[in-house]
């Protein structure tokens, strides 16, 4: 945990651990208490060997927070965690207050789909990590992250492999993820965020969520793609914060 204040969970979408939020934490630290985690297989998680759901995930969030015991907190969720999130807040509203959506989808669309399906080809190829992990990280950012950002990235995950089998899990779990029964349900303010050059989830899978939520507001941040807490952290930053201290 990090900083003081009113909790604050951060949920790591696909593949994705703690540190996913490293370019955020500083900015919420002042006001707010971080609780951050690794999601099961990824970090020092282990994987526990069986197929999983994002209902399941959404149980992990909440004995995530029951151990930290946090009662009630703000939600943060990118991609997938984004998923996990609005789910929490469907299904268990008395434990969430404000929730942050960034590169949220309804559900996976035909495109959504198809990735997946390079997604699932990739890792059950025999091409090196290096190769595997270019791919799956190819759809994830914009354009002005391509020099600076994705090498290191794609360095990183080659030196701590994910292992094939928890990528193939994760990828069955993205096909499971629908909002659409529980959008209706939704009671607590909701932010959806996402960037405007978005090549996997798309502006359009962010619009498609806030419009199914009563009162979700949708902001788009320019030359971004779907990774905003590292593309552009403080224009994310810039608009959680004042969304979850309650400005319009």
């Amino acid at each position: 945990m990090v900083g003081a204040g009113h909790p604050v969970v951060l949920v790591p979408g696909t593949l994705s651990d703690r540190r996913t939020w490293l370019r955020l934490v500083g900015s919420l630290s002042s006001g707010f208490r971080s609780v951050l985690y690794d999601p099961r297989g990824t970090g020092e998680t282990p994987d526990p060997g069986v197929p999983f759901t994002p209902d399941e995930l959404v149980d992990d969030l909440l004995a995530v927070m029951s151990a930290a015991r946090v009662e009630r907190a703000h939600l943060v969720g990118h991609s997938l965690g984004a998923t996990v999130a609005l789910l929490t807040a469907a299904r268990h509203p008395s434990r969430v207050d404000r929730v942050v959506a960034v590169g949220p989808v309804l559900h996976p669309d035909a495109y959504v789909a198809a990735v997946l399906d390079h997604w699932e080809a990739l890792a059950r190829s025999d091409l090196p990590d290096e190769a595997l992990h270019l791919g799956l990280a190819l759809p994830a950012f914009g354009r002005d992250a391509f020099e600076d950002l994705v090498p290191a990235i794609v360095g990183d995950m080659t030196r701590r492999p994910t292992a094939r089998e928890t990528v193939l899990r994760y990828v069955g779990c993205d096909r499971l993820q629908d909002l659409r029964p529980f959008a209706g349900r939704i009671d607590a303010p909701v932010l959806v965020v996402a960037g405007a050059e978005d090549g996997l989830s798309g502006p359009a899978g962010a619009g498609a969520v806030a419009a199914a939520i009563a009162g979700a507001r949708l902001e788009l941040i320019p030359g971004c793609g779907h990774t905003p807490q590292v593309e552009r952290p403080a224009e994310l930053a810039r608009l959680a914060v004042a969304f979850l201290r309650g400005r319009p």
